[in-house]
């Protein structure tokens, strides 16, 4: 190790709910004096630079590698909001176009360490001593990347549908229609070599220790799992939510909430990366009218869409049923643009969350105390939703049709249970006892930042 301060290179993979997390961490090594560089694309680092106070100009680098061209991919995509999500393939093979551009950055800046995502299986093999980031929490990482699960033949829907051996836990699992649409990521996309759970098994094989954006007070059995099924070291490295909130002009939604009483409106958003079908949403817009609880509800369009003269906005809203606004404007209303999340979830208003339960989504509402109604879709949502639902007790999971679909009246139950039933008070009382558990004590999640700078040094 080099005399001066350790030097650590960033490098997440290209969705935002994978760069906040990685830039999260950086801004905390930079505070406690590593040298950091930031490495993406130059369409993401610009926004990235374009939301950071100015208190980390000059504290972290920013590093840029542009994207190869890659036939079928939109010449501006360079995150998976740009995309539909059945090219996200695309972008992997664009990514994979990166291996000797970053070799060159790599003899440029000498970093002591590189600190990586799940798709970039490669860039442990320049050298320099890799690490993995895991995003996602330990329970899920524990569900689906042992390596019981790397094996050469078939990974079947049966397969994915029981936990692996030893799995910390008998009510988190796969439902039959998550463990269908998961399948391709172990066996390929129509003859592809490298399936997005290989990418994980080469570089967990080949890194030096795995981080995993968790704690021991929320989800010890899972990391100690991890640890004893990979035989390598795995650091908690706390939950990375921001301590401040982006600066914001779109207030709308705020001033919105101020008109209601404490713990009365259900929040609704899926993330920035989950978009509903038509007739999602017009199961999801019955159930929340038919709740007759106030609601703010966040609905997204993909910014890549088939017709080129439809705003986002436009698109989103084209979705919801006829007269549904008007119907509910006394006690609803529908926001077609970003959203401060944050903040609306610390809004005193805001007593539930619709949620897919993406791991940032959770995070954030357990740190404001907001009781959390599952609605997973995508990949690892599923296992967050029984961990909230069934473990850990702070919300309630919407129930499911064979295939995956949703009725208006299953949501318009569960809204009624968390906002308004006793379910609700005994789902409060236990985010209350995990609330004080992760945030309690100040130091909590400062001290998981101290503990790995002391194992890199």
């Amino acid at each position: 190790m080099k005399d001066a301060a350790v030097h650590v290179l960033m490098f997440p993979w290209l969705a935002q709910g994978h760069v906040s997390p990685f830039l999260e961490l950086s801004k905390r090594l930079a505070d406690h004096g590593l040298k950091v560089s930031f490495l993406s694309t130059p369409r993401n680092i610009s926004k990235i630079k374009s939301s950071l106070d100015e208190k980390w100009a000059g504290k972290i680098d920013m590093e840029e590698l542009p994207l190869p061209s890659v036939e079928g991919l939109p010449p501006e995509a360079e995150n998976t909001a740009d995309i539909p999500m059945e090219m996200a393939d695309l972008l992997k093979i664009a990514l994979d176009g990166l291996q000797k551009p970053l070799e060159d950055l790599l003899q440029r800046i000498q970093p002591d360490y590189i600190i990586h995502d799940f798709s970039q299986h490669w860039a442990a093999k320049f050298g320099i001593p890799a690490i993995y980031f895991c995003i996602y929490s330990a329970t899920t990482a524990g569900y689906l990347i042992v390596p019981s699960r790397n094996k050469p033949t078939e990974t079947t829907v049966e397969d994915l549908i029981a936990p692996p051996l030893g799995y910390p836990s008998s009510v988190i699992a796969f439902r039959r229609f998550e463990a269908t649409s998961i399948s391709p990521a172990y066996n390929g996309h129509g003859g592809e070599d490298v399936t997005d759970v290989s990418r994980l098994f080469k570089f967990m094989e080949a890194c030096k220790l795995m981080l995993v954006r968790s704690c021991f007070e929320l989800e010890s059995k899972y990391i100690r799992f991890l640890e004893v099924e990979h035989k390598k070291r795995v650091i908690p490295i706390g939950l990375l939510l921001s301590e401040t909130f982006p600066a914001s002009d779109q207030n709308d939604c705020l001033r919105w909430l101020d008109n209601y009483p404490p713990s009365s409106v259900v929040y609704v958003s899926f993330g920035s990366e989950c978009f509903l079908s038509k007739e999602q949403v017009a199961e999801l817009a019955k159930g929340l009218e038919e709740s007759h609880v106030p609601f703010l509800w966040v609905l997204r369009s993909p910014r890549y869409n088939d017709d080129s003269t439809s705003s986002t906005e436009d698109t989103a809203r084209a979705l919801l049923p006829e007269g549904f606004e008007e119907r509910t404007r006394e006690r609803g209303v529908v926001y077609c643009k970003w959203a401060p999340q944050q903040q609306i979830l610390c809004h005193p208003s805001t007593g539930g969350f619709v949620s897919h339960c993406g791991w940032s989504s959770v995070l954030e509402a357990v740190k404001f105390g907001v009781k959390i109604i599952a609605l997973p879709m995508h990949i690892n949502q599923g296992l967050d939703a029984r961990l909230v639902a069934e473990e850990l007790c702070i919300g309630v999971e919407v129930g499911r049709e064979e295939d995956g679909s949703f009725r208006a009246e299953e949501i318009r139950k569960c809204v009624r249970e968390i906002m308004v039933g006793e379910e609700g008070r005994r789902v409060a009382e236990n985010m209350d006892k995990v609330r004080e558990r992760l945030f309690g004590e100040e130091e909590i999640q400062e001290t998981y930042i101290r503990e790995f700078i002391k194992h890199l040094l």
